[in-house]
């Protein structure tokens, strides 16, 4: 099942978030469409040197941090995807096969890093199926009129 998540970043119509943390320990969300599963690893090609992203995943990948990602398919199924950044490639025979894919798509744009997660945790956070796994896993956490109607 797993695989088959981790597939779906492929798809270009779903939506991915990458969440890190900033400076302040707070949540920095952004979307990356650039991130793709390979080979069960996710991997995501940061065009920005200088970016937040970058600088944030660098001391996730120092002080072996996690980061998470939020994957919205178009038939609006919604994961969670908590991940270990694992690699910063930023020169060589891997960093030229991404290099050339970013140069054929976008033509005029660079590349500063290809970075490498390890996926450690998913989970399904569409709503109806939160509500289902509630309603089984905590059947008395309804409200009391509801109760009433059931009775």
């Amino acid at each position: 099942m797993a695989r088959e998540i981790l597939k779906l970043l492929n798809d270009e119509r779903n939506i991915k978030v990458l969440v890190n943390i900033d400076d302040d320990g707070l949540a920095h969300p952004v979307v990356k469409n650039s991130l793709k599963n390979e080979n069960d690893d996710i991997v995501y090609t940061e065009f920005l040197e200088s970016s937040n992203t970058n600088r944030f995943l660098t001391k996730a990948l120092w002080f072996d941090k996690k980061v998470s990602i939020l994957l919205l398919t178009h038939d609006k199924r919604s994961f969670k995807i908590i991940a270990r950044p694992i690699k910063a490639i930023v020169s060589g025979k891997v960093f030229q096969k991404y290099y050339k894919e970013v140069q054929d798509k976008f033509k005029d744009f660079d590349l500063s890093t290809v970075w490498v997660f390890k996926p450690l945790e998913i989970k399904e956070q569409t709503l109806q199926k939160r509500v289902d796994e509630e309603t089984r896993e905590r059947p008395y956490f309804l409200h009391l009129d509801r109760l009433a109607k059931r009775a």
